[in-house]
């Protein structure tokens, strides 16, 4: 069994949307909504679909709360806006058969506009050659991977990066497909090119050591 873990908070805009389309991806796996304490209507949303926890506000509490409620000897982490292509999560079996201890999927953007296929492909390079998956590419492990690296680290911003990392040197890490689908909200909202530059720019600053709670004031959440 696959546990799929969400975190959301105040996501009802894009929330019932999203879990109607994971749906039929879900037969026979688990679905765990971590709220991060949504004062809008996203619990009553989530529990149409999966069992609903409650954590402290932060994508990684959020989402080490939801592994340690999880049944699945595979953990499946994604985020409130995306949804998975028809037998995307069979691949995600599959290449935890064949050995891999993790990894992510291939993108697709939700959008015409040329940049986002060049975000995509940069994305898919990223993962494939650095090993290093973001959550809008959604994050995959091994349970027993997941409690060697203890978790995502506890910090406001790239806990992500982190955790690829670490995940990396336990074993062999793939990109899979059928692709994840990615809302282009953020896109749309903060402007192409300036919100794409910015998230360069965090990863830039990040690799040369400035602090993550510096980081997390560049960074805007859309919801």
């Amino acid at each position: 069994m696959i546990s799929v873990i969400i975190p959301v908070l105040n996501e009802d805009r894009i929330l019932d949307k999203t879990l109607r389309r994971l749906q039929p991806e879900l037969s026979g796996h688990e679905l765990i909504i971590v709220d991060g304490g949504s004062l809008d209507s996203s619990v009553e949303i989530a529990k149409k679909y999966g069992t609903v926890i409650r954590s402290g506000r932060g994508r990684a509490k959020q989402l080490n709360a939801g592994a340690e409620k999880a049944n699945g000897e595979i953990l499946l982490f994604l985020h409130a806006d995306v949804w998975l292509e028809d037998g995307a999560i069979s691949e995600v079996d599959k290449a935890i058969t064949e050995g891999f201890v993790g990894g992510g999927f291939l993108q697709k953007i939700e959008g015409k506009n040329i940049l986002f296929r060049i975000i995509e492909k940069s994305a898919d390079l990223r993962g494939k050659y650095l090993k290093i998956f973001y959550g809008d590419s959604g994050i995959f492990i091994t349970r027993d991977g997941f409690r060697k690296i203890g978790g995502f680290p506890d910090v406001p911003i790239m806990e992500e990066i982190e955790f690829s990392r670490a995940m990396h040197k336990l074993g062999k890490t793939r990109m899979v497909s059928p692709r994840i689908h990615i809302s282009a909200r953020r896109w749309k909202t903060g402007g192409i090119i300036r919100t794409t530059l910015i998230n360069w720019l965090i990863t830039l600053l990040y690799a040369f050591g400035f602090s993550t709670d510096r980081l997390a004031q560049l960074y805007k959440n859309i919801r």
